[in-house]
């Protein structure tokens, strides 16, 4: 009886993580240019109709670990197939990160492009493409297979050890 509290113990204590690190902690575009090492840190799974932050840092080559006075401000546009679904400056704070969140109302690929600026001047600019994947609410209707045959087979494996286990007491009693 005591092996079978530990293996639910167990997996109450396994089972939780799979979904808590089922999305990773973001990712970064990183591109050196001009002299320049430009960050653009967002989510590593990015979907429709869900808020995204973006945070933005310009990054001296010369000096890489320090963000300093290069740039001012950024400005952000987002479009899609030849359409503008957000165009926007976004200031640098005095203390924090440069950022901001967004919802991108539909999936499919996206080109990002930020041109860093200092007083109004272009220090540098970039563009890259970036993957919405479908409403999390769609996926959420959807079972997770996976989830559901890892628990299974994991009951189940549990289960088997627990009557080997209960099997050999009763041969050394």
């Amino acid at each position: 009886m005591k092996s079978y509290i530990v293996l639910v113990f167990v997996y109450l204590l396994v089972v939780p993580l799979y979904f808590v690190f089922a999305h990773g902690t973001g990712v970064s575009y990183e591109e050196s240019k001009d002299g320049y090492k430009i960050d653009i840190g967002h989510d590593e799974f990015i979907a429709a109709d869900e808020s995204v932050r973006f945070d933005f840092a310009l990054f001296s080559e010369n000096l890489p670990s320090v963000e300093g006075d290069i740039f001012t401000d950024v400005w952000v546009t987002f479009t899609q197939d030849k359409k503008i679904f957000f165009a926007g400056g976004v200031h640098k704070p005095e203390f924090g990160t440069t950022g901001f969140t967004y919802v991108f109302p539909k999936e499919g690929t996206y080109t990002v492009s930020a041109r860093f600026q200092k007083d109004g001047e272009t220090v540098v600019k970039t563009e890259f493409p970036l993957t919405v994947i479908p409403s999390l609410e769609v996926v959420k209707q959807k079972p997770n297979i996976l989830a559901a045959v890892g628990s299974g087979v994991g009951l189940l494996f549990g289960t088997a050890i627990g009557f080997f286990i209960g099997q050999r007491k009763n041969k050394i009693i």
